[in-house]
């Protein structure tokens, strides 16, 4: 499960390894199963057209941050939690999914998102699946008013450990 507000999938066969194609190159070299991953967040404003649909040409599931706001979390994460029940679960969680008001110091901005508690209470929301690993990830220090984006990364990495310790299957 890739919560971000970019797919990084981008189209660019051809192009070097980047941080906006490790979801094309991962499927390429076989690394994770395209059709039991989905991308969470997506949004913004995209240099390359396409991007959705790269992302949904290759096999993943994909919820834009329009369908979160307009089903809801509630809704949401009752579908995710069917979706993943049952498998294990790689969460990787990309601090820009959040709006940069609360998360200013990432690496690449996408205003329009998720302020803390709504993003917060999506995280929350997937308590019981069976969670084996967390990334959260693209803190950038050097832009992180106040260490604001940090605060609100080290809450997020609290709640995964606790997501960690109520997932079933753990003794």
């Amino acid at each position: 499960l890739h919560v971000d507000s970019h797919t990084d999938a981008n189209p660019g066969e051809g192009r070097p390894k980047a941080t906006g194609n490790t979801f094309v190159r991962a499927a390429d070299e076989g690394l994770v199963d395209v059709a039991a991953s989905l991308h969470l967040g997506m949004r913004g404003t995209f240099y390359n057209p396409g991007i959705f649909e790269k992302a949904r040409e290759i096999g993943y599931g994909l919820i834009t941050y329009e369908e979160l706001r307009t089903r809801g979390v509630a809704a949401v994460t009752a579908d995710l939690k069917d979706r993943f029940a049952g498998r294990p679960v790689y969460l990787c969680w990309d601090m820009d999914f959040f709006d940069p008001s609360c998360a200013p110091g990432v690496c690449a901005p996408i205003p329009g998102g998720p302020g803390a508690e709504e993003g917060l209470r999506l995280l929350r929301g997937l308590k019981g699946l069976d969670f084996v690993a967390f990334d959260v990830n693209t803190v950038s220090p050097p832009h992180d008013v106040q260490g604001i984006t940090a605060q609100l990364a080290a809450q997020v990495m609290y709640d995964c450990l606790v997501l960690l310790c109520g997932a079933p299957n753990r003794s």
